[in-house]
């Protein structure tokens, strides 16, 4: 099968037709959906990959608040604790300071939060390839020290996980919905085209005009068309982007993360264009090729 876009139409004159005028401008408009879910699936890929680097060596002690007991000696029972237990890199408490600006973001000024009953914290980091027993030095830590609590983090990290596959499998599904419904497009495009022109491919057949030629010139002619709306449309979804990242990075306390593209999604990206391309010229020849059958 011939690709050739620099190619135009003689006998047809397809680029006359008023009425593929507007494949243009549809198939830029899927291809920006199908960019922005593209980018979805590429940023929350990513972002699972910093989650899960960022909490499997990390761990919390969370030592509850109690108004009669001395919180401090608690957090220092704890890193006495923790820095005995094999596998443990390293230990330190997390001032009260520290937690009250975490928790700015959401209840307000610092030294409002800092005379809240609040828990103390202790961050632990697991040393790589550690064969930790968590279980065993969770029940040790709450014997050692009262109200102590070591958290893992991973019943979180499995829920972000679980939303985070969803939101990719419901963008995968969009993708699949907008190749889908560009096809039925393409479809009704070339069936149009045949019917304004079924006279002339009456003529050329009389002539010795063979069934591939004349559908050469409809895929090649659909196919450039396709790909004249695609890169508009890839463009636009790429400023989107750029613009949201822009947005997003001025948050503060990582509220929303940016979407950050590796190196595959920018690659699947730009052959975008290419795949929309190739797959009208493969619709289209199929849909002429099919039509000019019934016609002899």
């Amino acid at each position: 099968m011939k690709f050739s876009l620099l190619s135009k139409p003689t006998e047809l004159q397809l680029e006359k037709d008023a009425s593929s005028k507007y494949l243009p401008v549809v198939i830029a408009a899927m291809v920006f959906l199908a960019s922005l879910a593209l980018i979805g699936l590429f940023s929350i890929n990513s972002a699972i990959s910093d989650w899960s680097g960022a909490i499997s060596g990390n761990l919390t002690v969370e030592i509850a608040y109690d108004k009669n007991g001395d919180m401090d000696q608690r957090a220092e029972d704890a890193v006495a604790f923790l820095k005995t237990v094999p596998g443990i890199n390293e230990v330190r408490t997390i001032t009260k300071a520290e937690t009250a600006e975490l928790l700015e973001p959401f209840l307000g000024r610092a030294d409002v939060i800092e005379n809240l009953p609040l828990p103390r914290l202790v961050e632990v980091t697991v040393s790589e390839n550690s064969a930790l027993d968590l279980l065993a030095t969770a029940t040790q830590l709450e014997n050692t020290v009262p109200g102590a609590h070591l958290n893992t983090h991973r019943p979180w990290l499995d829920k972000m996980l679980l939303l985070a596959r969803s939101i990719q499998f419901l963008a995968a599904a969009i993708m699949f919905l907008i190749s889908m419904v560009t096809i039925v497009i393409i479809v009704f495009a070339a069936r149009t085209g045949m019917v304004m022109h079924h006279d002339i491919i009456e003529v050329l057949h009389l002539i010795g005009a063979r069934d591939g030629y004349i559908a050469r010139q409809f895929q090649d002619y659909f196919a450039r068309l396709s790909l004249f709306g695609a890169v508009p449309g890839l463009i636009i979804a790429i400023i989107v982007m750029q613009f949201f990242t822009y947005l997003a990075s001025r948050l503060e306390a990582g509220l929303i993360q940016p979407p950050s593209m590796v190196l595959e999604g920018w690659l699947a990206l730009a052959l975008l264009p290419l795949l929309v391309a190739i797959l009208t010229t493969v619709t289209v020849r199929w849909i002429v090729l099919s039509s000019l059958k019934r016609m002899m």
